[in-house]
C-alpha cells in the first residue's frame, strides 16, 4: 500500500473549477487520502502556485491534522484553528486558511496541493514561519504525496 491523495472536484493535471477559484466562490475542494504510513503522527497540508512571478506563492497551510480522519471537507472556514482542532497558517492572501488559485494576467499556472505524513507531531514554536516549517516538514516526513492542477483566467 503506498500514500495515495484524490481530490475529486479536480481531475489531476487539469483545470479546477471556477467554483474553487477567486472568480467563483473561492472555497477550498474536499481532500482525501488513504494509506498513510502507520507511523504517522500528523499530516500536514500546503497548497502552492510554484508559476508565481517572484517565488512560489502559498494558498492554503493547515497543520495538527490526524491522519486517520482521511477526509478534509470541501469548505473549511476562514480561522486560524477549525473546529477539528486543525490549525491554518495565514496563506499570501495574508489569512488563516483557503485563498483560491487568482493569478493575474493570461498564463495558466501550475497548483500543486502536498500533504506531508510526518513521523511527530510539529510543535507551535516551530510554526511560526510557513517557509521554515515547509523545511522541517521535508525532514520529518514518512512519505509525502503531491496532487497537481491547473488555472488560468479565461
Amino acid at each position: 500500500m503506498s500514500f495515495e491523495m484524490q481530490v475529486d472536484a479536480i481531475k489531476y493535471g487539469e483545470e479546477i473549477s471556477d467554483k474553487y477559484t477567486c472568480k467563483g466562490q473561492n472555497i477550498s475542494p474536499e481532500i482525501k487520502w488513504k494509506d498513510a504510513p502507520s507511523s504517522t503522527k500528523e499530516i500536514v497540508l500546503f497548497m502552492d502556485d510554484p508559476d508565481a512571478r517572484r517565488k512560489s506563492f502559498n494558498h492554503w497551510c493547515m497543520r495538527n491534522i490526524q491522519s486517520s480522519v482521511g477526509t478534509i471537507h470541501e469548505n473549511v472556514p476562514i480561522s486560524e484553528k477549525t473546529q477539528e482542532g486543525w490549525i491554518q497558517l495565514k496563506n499570501d492572501f495574508g489569512k488563516n486558511g483557503y485563498g483560491g488559485p487568482c493569478p493575474p494576467g493570461k498564463k495558466t499556472h501550475k497548483y500543486t496541493v502536498t500533504l506531508y505524513a510526518l513521523v511527530r507531531p510539529l510543535n507551535d514554536h516551530e510554526t511560526a514561519d510557513r517557509e521554515s516549517m515547509r523545511k522541517l516538514c521535508e525532514t520529518l516526513m514518512v512519505k509525502k504525496v503531491t496532487w497537481m492542477f491547473t488555472y488560468g483566467n479565461k
